[in-house]
C-alpha cells in the first residue's frame, strides 16, 4: 500500500511537470516539479539578468515558471513597447508580498485592476489636479520646497546625498494629499522614512516567499520589510482619523477629506468600492512615490554631476544665458534650458529608477510574437531594455546627454524614452514628477557648485539592489557659485 501511494505521489509530480508548461510558450530555463524556473531566477537586479544572459540565449521573450504561476520576461524593446500599449496586458500581477501591503485585497491604485482600479485612479487623479497638479499652484508648492532644501544645504556644505531630497519631493505631493508640510527635522517622519527604506531594500526576498509564502513569517529580512509597511499602514490611519474628526463636509482641504466625503456618500452603497482600508493604500501608494522616486532620481543627478563636472559647467553655463542668477528658474524657462532638458533624460536613460515595472498579467488568453500567453501570465517588462539597447543608442553604457540634441543645441525626444511607462499604467504623477525634477536640479545648479569630498572614494554609479533602483550612499561639498 505504501508503495502505491508512493508511486501514485511520483505520478503526481510528473504529470504536474510535464503539464505546467503551456504549449507554444516563450523558450525558457529548464523548470522543476514544484520549484519550476526559480533554481534559475535570480535574486537580484533581474533586469541586468535579461539583458545579458536571457536575451541572448532565449530571445525577446521568456517563459518561466514559479512554482505553479507562468511569467514571460520581456527582454526586447519592441515587445516592451508592444506589451505596454496593449489592453490586455494591463491587469496586476497579485503575490504575498503584495498582499501583505494591501489587507490581503486588490485595492488601492498601484497593484489593482479591474473597475475598482478605474474607478480609484480616476478619482484621485482628478482631485489631486484639483488640490495642486494645475502647473500654477505646483510650481508655487515645489518653489517653496527649494528655498527650503537650498537653506539647509547652505548650512551642511558637505552633505549625504541619500535621503537629502525626501522631505522635499514628499512635502510637494503630500501637501496636496493629506494637507501637511513636514519640518526637516521631524522625527516620527524621519523613523517613517527609515521603515521604508527597509521595505524597499527588502525587496529581493520577495520572489522567494512568493514561492513558499508559508515561510515569510520565518525569515527575519522578510518580517523587518513587511513591519514597515505595516508601520506606515498605521500612520496612514491615524492620519485618516485626525481628517475624519475635523472633516467639513462642505469645505474639502485635501484629497484624503474629498476621499472621506465619498465614503459617506457611498455609505449605503453595498458595492462602493470606496473604503478606509483603500484609502489607507492610496495614501501608502502616493507616500512611496513622493518619498522615493523623485528623490533617489535627484540624488543620480548629483552623482552623474561630480563624476561628469564638464556636464555640470555646461549646464550652469546655460542656466546663466537663459535665466541669469536674480530668480530661480521656473517651468517658463524649460523650453529655452535644451541642455538641463538633456542632462535630466540621460540620467533617466543610464540609471533609470525604475529599470522594470511593476509586473502586469494578461487578463485573456492571447499571443505575443506568435506564442502563446494564456491568461493570468504575469509579465516582468524590462524599461532597462528600451534605455540599453545598443542598436538604437550606440553606446548606452556612457553618459552623454548630447545625444538628446540636434546640430543647433536643441533638445530632441525620442520616442522610446519613457521612464514613467505608457498606456493606460503610465504613472499618474508624471506631470508633477517631471516638474520637481527640473526646478529642483536646475535650482540647485543655479546656486551651487558640486564636488566629492577629497577623503571619499569615487562612487559606483551601478545601482544598489531593491524595490526600485538607487545610488550607493555618498557626499557631496556644495560650494556657492560666485
Amino acid at each position: 500500500m505504501f508503495y502505491l501511494l508512493l508511486a501514485g505521489v511520483a505520478l503526481i509530480i510528473l504529470y504536474s511537470w510535464l503539464t505546467m508548461k503551456p504549449k507554444n510558450f516563450p523558450p525558457g530555463p529548464p523548470y522543476y516539479p514544484i520549484v519550476g524556473s526559480a533554481p534559475n531566477f535570480p535574486t537580484k537586479f533581474i533586469h541586468l539578468h535579461m539583458a545579458e544572459k536571457w536575451l541572448p540565449q532565449y530571445g525577446p521573450l521568456v517563459g518561466l515558471i514559479l512554482g505553479s504561476k507562468k511569467f514571460v520576461a520581456v527582454c526586447g524593446p519592441k515587445e516592451v513597447l508592444e506589451v505596454l500599449r496593449r489592453e490586455e496586458f494591463q491587469g496586476r500581477h497579485e503575490n504575498v508580498f503584495i498582499r501583505d501591503r494591501s489587507f490581503n485585497k486588490k485595492i488601492g491604485i498601484l497593484f489593482s485592476d479591474g473597475p475598482l482600479w478605474m474607478e480609484q485612479r480616476r478619482f484621485t487623479i482628478r482631485h489631486l489636479r484639483d488640490f495642486g497638479f494645475g502647473k500654477r499652484t505646483m510650481e508655487e508648492a515645489i518653489a517653496l520646497e527649494v528655498e527650503d532644501l537650498i537653506t539647509e544645504i547652505r548650512k551642511q556644505k558637505v552633505m549625504q546625498v541619500t535621503g537629502l531630497f525626501s522631505i522635499t519631493t514628499l512635502n510637494v505631493l503630500w501637501n496636496m494629499m493629506a494637507g501637511v508640510r513636514y519640518a526637516r527635522d521631524d522625527p516620527e517622519l524621519h523613523k517613517l522614512l527609515a521603515d521604508l527604506q527597509h521595505f524597499l531594500r527588502g525587496g529581493g526576498i520577495g520572489a522567494f516567499v512568493n514561492l513558499f509564502p508559508f515561510i515569510r513569517h520565518h525569515i527575519p529580512g522578510y518580517r523587518k520589510a513587511a513591519e514597515g509597511i505595516w508601520k506606515m499602514q498605521d500612520y496612514m490611519r491615524k492620519t485618516i482619523r485626525n481628517h475624519e474628526s475635523t472633516l467639513d463636509e462642505n469645505s474639502a482641504r485635501d484629497l484624503i477629506d474629498e476621499y472621506l466625503i465619498e465614503m459617506r456618500k457611498q455609505a449605503d452603497n453595498p458595492n462602493s468600492t470606496f473604503t478606509e482600508e483603500g484609502l489607507i493604500v492610496i495614501c501608502n501608494d502616493i507616500f512611496i512615490a513622493g518619498a522615493e522616486s523623485v528623490g533617489r532620481f535627484l540624488g543620480f543627478c548629483l552623482l552623474y554631476m561630480v563624476l561628469h563636472p564638464d556636464v555640470q559647467k555646461k549646464a550652469q553655463e546655460e542656466l546663466d544665458a537663459v535665466v541669469g542668477r536674480d530668480r530661480h528658474p521656473g517651468l517658463q524657462d524649460r523650453p529655452q534650458l535644451h541642455y538641463a532638458e538633456a542632462v535630466l533624460t540621460e540620467v533617466s536613460r543610464i540609471n533609470p529608477t525604475s529599470p522594470i515595472t511593476p509586473p502586469h498579467r494578461c487578463t485573456k488568453d492571447t499571443t505575443l510574437n506568435g506564442y502563446n500567453i494564456p491568461k493570468d501570465t504575469n509579465m516582468f517588462i524590462s524599461l532597462w531594455s528600451l534605455f540599453h539597447d545598443r542598436e538604437h543608442w550606440g553606446d548606452p553604457e556612457q553618459f552623454r546627454p548630447e545625444r538628446f540634441l540636434d546640430a543647433d543645441g536643441k533638445f530632441v525626444r525620442d520616442e522610446w524614452m519613457i521612464p514613467f511607462g505608457t498606456g493606460k499604467r503610465a504613472c499618474m504623477g508624471e506631470v508633477l514628477a517631471k516638474n520637481s525634477m527640473f526646478l529642483i536640479f536646475t535650482a540647485l545648479l543655479q546656486e551651487f557648485w558640486f564636488t566629492l569630498p577629497e577623503e571619499d572614494p569615487v562612487p559606483p554609479t551601478a545601482a544598489m539592489h531593491g524595490v526600485g533602483a538607487t545610488h550607493h550612499p555618498f557626499r557631496v561639498v556644495a560650494n556657492k557659485r560666485q
